[in-house]
């Protein structure tokens, strides 16, 4: 029983394998391999629950077993657990010789809470027993986005010396007409409910289809609603590639005889640089997923802005040529279930909140170094700092021990977990009177759900792409007086905003309808602004050089 459910699960018929697993689980002395599959089974259909009482009926069972407390941290780390999670992990490293793969998951946990440092460290044994696999490599980049060591030129070297293939040749062109329809496919693993959603949409919506073809390469790996929305944007050139190797979806992109191919992931999770790597399309560019170079040769463009990436030195720090998009490279579609606007919260409360709803590995010590200054700057004012592991005591612990060394009462701050349906999360900033961004890696997603809901949000320019998408956000619609140049002025503009109530509720009524008539919302404006990049990389590739 236990080979046909594995041959279930392997044939992608989860159904038929966990009722084949939970039979053989529930017989006296079942196999180990019968209870992490199906903990590892429930988990792949996001049953995470019931894959929870799977892997801890499995550690319950089995408990010197690496491989029952391995899945029991994959399980918690999905389920938004990471210092569980990393107890789990640590736990197998102790029974078994360490591996990769569970390095890498140890990495993520603790990446997970915001621990960067340690994450990192975790990392660098992991490239010691996998020098060359190129997703565990992937996952080191982007931990470093984070919090990352160095200046932007340690940050390109360490890019380049990502281990995947280099120096493919561009593949033959076929028509090279300048001027004719292009064939443009966008590749990522996020066409469906994810943050980077909202900034898709509005672009494949946007083209012009007498100017583009519009190709998608799905790599999702649990579709839901808003991936048949994608489906139907595109139609006919919608292609599910999430089952294919990187040989074979390459292949799948030179049948479709695409002749521009987009990078949407970067090297995030269930990204293709190892097929864009051998280089399947004549024209390749990458953008929006990951926020930095990507240390590859191969592609033609990494598209951006010139606030995000201002002319000179930005481009010194990429292997890619950048490219700037005029009024800025992101569009964002809002939330069709987004409430009214109302009024600020300290209105009612008598105080001023602060907020930030942005990922936990993003509240660095610098980022606590700013809203500190902040809180103190106003010291009458509260802070909600909402975060997937938030849940967890350790982490809330963690954080308000972070505000009391700097000098703010833990009663000042509340911490929130995890908030599941969106709605509920939009909702929620309808209690924060201005928002303060995370440094050095910006909000992009939270930062444009705030301004939406009426929020002001504070940003702090840094030094390189990732910690200047708050100020090209804020620079598409004239709100560049709430980028800061320094701590300093950062707790200033905050203090600022809450100093006349009176101002702050004009300024949150009317942000939604400024929002919405700016570049910021504008796909069609972004969509041409591709399209004429799109057609410069084209020319540039089929029409020889000038002779001299």
């Amino acid at each position: 029983m236990l080979a046909a459910a594995n041959r279930a699960a392997v044939s992608g018929d989860a159904k038929a394998a966990i009722g084949l697993y939970r039979t053989l689980v529930a017989r006296k002395g079942a196999p180990l391999a019968a209870h992490v599959n199906l903990a590892a089974t429930l988990l792949a259909v996001r049953d995470l629950d019931a894959a929870a009482a799977a892997a801890s009926a499995a550690t319950a069972a089995f408990a010197q077993s690496p491989d029952a407390h391995a899945v029991f941290g994959e399980v918690a780390l999905a389920a938004g657990f990471p210092v569980r999670a990393a107890a789990a992990f640590e736990r197998a490293l102790s029974l078994a010789p360490p591996t990769a793969a569970r390095l890498n998951n140890l990495a993520l946990a603790l990446q997970g809470q915001g621990r960067i440092a340690e994450a990192l460290a975790a990392h660098a044994k992991v490239r010691a027993l996998a020098p060359g696999d190129t997703v565990l490599a992937s996952n080191a980049l982007m931990c470093a986005q984070y919090d990352p060591p160095g200046d932007p030129a340690e940050a390109l070297a360490r890019a380049k010396a990502w281990p995947g293939p280099r120096g493919a040749a561009r593949p033959a062109i076929g028509d090279r007409d300048p001027a004719r329809k292009l064939r443009v496919g966008y590749v990522s693993p996020d066409f469906c409910s994810h943050s980077c959603s909202y900034f898709l949409v509005p672009l494949l919506a946007g083209h012009d289809r007498n100017a583009v073809e519009v190709f998608a390469y799905s790599d999702v790996a649990a579709p839901d609603g808003l991936t048949a929305a994608f489906r139907n944007l595109v139609g006919a050139n919608w292609r599910e590639t999430a089952a294919l190797d990187d040989a074979a979806f390459a292949t799948r992109v030179r049948a479709d005889a695409i002749d521009i191919l987009v990078d949407c992931a970067g090297h995030t999770q269930g990204n293709r640089l190892a097929a864009f790597a051998t280089r399947p399309a004549p024209v390749q560019a990458t953008w929006l997923g990951y926020p930095g170079t990507t240390g590859l040769d191969a592609f033609d463009a990494r598209i951006v802005d010139a606030v995000s990436d201002p002319p000179g030195e930005a481009d010194g720090h990429a292997s890619e040529p950048l490219a700037r998009i005029d009024g800025g490279f992101l569009a964002y579609m809002p939330p069709p279930f987004a409430p009214p606007v109302g009024p600020p919260p300290m209105a009612g409360k008598g105080h001023p909140t602060f907020g930030s709803f942005n990922n936990l590995p993003k509240v660095t010590a610098r980022t606590l170094d700013l809203w500190a200054g902040a809180l103190r700057a106003v010291p009458n004012a509260r802070m909600v700092v909402k975060a997937r592991g938030l849940d967890e005591p350790e982490l809330r612990d963690r954080l308000l021990a972070g505000f009391a060394a700097r000098g703010v009462a833990a009663d000042r701050i509340e911490p929130v977990g995890f908030v599941g349906a969106i709605q509920d999360h939009i909702a929620r900033y309808a209690g924060i009177d201005v928002a303060l961004d995370t440094s050095p890696y910006n909000g992009t997603t939270t930062t444009c759900e705030a301004l939406w809901m009426g929020v002001p949000v504070v940003t702090l320019a840094g030094d390189r792409h990732a910690a200047r998408v708050g100020a090209s956000l804020l620079d598409r619609f004239g709100a560049r007086e709430w980028v800061a140049r320094d701590a300093d002025g950062f707790a200033a503009i905050a203090a600022g905003l809450v100093a006349d109530a009176g101002r702050l509720a004009a300024i949150r009524a009317g942000l939604r309808a400024r929002m919405a008539g700016s570049a910021l919302c504008d796909g069609a404006r972004l969509a041409r602004g591709f399209e004429a990049l799109y057609r410069r990389l084209w020319q540039r590739v089929v029409t020889p050089p000038a002779m001299v």
